[in-house]
């Protein structure tokens, strides 16, 4: 893949969206290259290694493998018999997308059903079928994989093969034409019926309801890049750009308090290290507090954060041997959620960009104003993939 620091996690990566990007003459902008638009899913990241009669492997960011209990890829033309296995998989494959918890929509009246069921969507491939397709434009790739990956699956399926045991389905990420950006919108609402998200996506075309963070761009006619891809944009609503931190605890004396108190500062990374200087502090919520306060794994932890400018922050003296002295900052980082997927904090660069990117504050209605000169009414879009 080129990728030259081979233990790291190979996917790419994509930047924050700026108001730069928005700029008709600006190289690198919008207006400057084809670009497809896919909303980004509340999901795992993990790409996925197919090997044949060797199985399939989930490479999470950690760039740690999991062997998965028994999937099926039966290869294009292959023949299946309705008691034994295909007699040809798809071997040498290289998938990238992420791991999805969605809630089935009822089909007769749209509203969620209660249930929860795992899908991988796939969003772009490296390899299919031992062929690097890296170099390929955007709809190649995914043609690849609906091609030799999801069709045959789609085939068996429909001859009665049932598949025994996968624990998830899979399914190729619906990507768009600009112009079609307001159908997307139109999906998108404020939080999901199990309360974990801020904003839940309506898949209309499968009658199901997922986790939404915003939207991501893709260029169309560009190879797929590892590591970060500046061409690659993820656009969030303004309270949902995060960062993720590591926490680091510090115990202190408190007055009134016999035994030692924790508080807790936040870390980053860059260039794969850790930095030894502490971010900023963070302020937690009372269970927060005493839930990071009782865990012994605590500065072990990757917490997503987002900026609320509303957030009573406190911050502490470096040379000061208690608490007792805090200075109440109103603007602070709260916690999300934690990450368990990753084991290190975000680059400082990746850090810089989500903060420039909160600073512009491109809105929704603004990106539609600017895309489109007017904020065009949602209409029903086919997928441009």
């Amino acid at each position: 893949m080129g990728h030259d620091e081979t233990e790291r996690f190979p996917g790419s990566q994509p930047i924050s969206f700026e108001r730069k990007h928005l700029e008709k003459e600006r190289q690198g902008s919008l207006f400057s290259k084809h670009y497809y638009a896919a909303e980004k899913t509340d999901g795992v990241r993990y790409m996925m290694f197919i090997a044949g009669a060797r199985g399939a492997y989930m490479v999470d960011r950690n760039f740690e493998f999991r062997k998965l209990p028994r999937m099926h890829f039966p290869k294009r033309g292959a023949e299946l018999y309705a008691t034994e296995e295909p007699l040809q998989e798809v071997d040498q494959t290289l998938l990238d997308g992420e791991l999805v918890i969605d809630e089935p929509l009822d089909k007769s009246t749209g509203e969620p059903t209660g249930k929860t069921v795992m899908r991988y969507l796939v969003y772009d491939a490296c390899a299919v079928l031992g062929q690097t397709v890296t170099k390929q434009p955007l709809p190649i790739r995914l043609l690849a994989v609906r091609r030799d990956v999801l069709a045959p699956r789609y085939h068996a399926k429909h001859e009665g093969y049932t598949f025994p045991g996968e624990p998830f389905s899979m399914d190729l990420k619906d990507f768009y034409e600009l112009r079609s950006l307001p159908h997307i919108f139109g999906q998108v609402t404020p939080g999901g019926e199990d309360g974990n998200h801020l904003y839940a996506y309506k898949d209309p075309l499968r009658d199901l309801l997922h986790g939404n963070d915003g939207i991501i761009f893709t260029p169309v006619e560009e190879a797929y890049e590892p590591g970060t891809c500046r061409s690659l944009l993820k656009w969030k609503p303004a309270d949902m750009n995060s960062i993720d931190f590591q926490l680091r605890t510090e115990w202190r004396t408190e007055a009134g308090c016999e035994e030692m108190q924790p508080r807790f500062k936040l870390l980053i990374a860059s260039q794969g290290c850790l930095l030894n200087d502490s971010y900023d502090w963070i302020t937690f919520s009372p269970e927060q507090h005493e839930k990071f306060a009782a865990d012994s794994q605590a500065d072990r932890r990757i917490i997503e954060c987002v900026w609320d400018p509303n957030w009573q922050c406190l911050t502490y003296p470096d040379d000061d041997p208690t608490w007792d002295n805090p200075t109440p900052r109103m603007g602070g980082w709260k916690c999300e959620r934690i990450r368990e997927d990753k084991n290190l904090p975000n680059d400082k660069r990746v850090v810089e960009s989500v903060q420039q990117s909160a600073r512009d504050g491109v809105s929704h209605n603004e990106l539609m104003s600017r895309l489109f000169n007017r904020p065009p009414t949602a209409q029903p879009s086919t997928p441009a993939s």
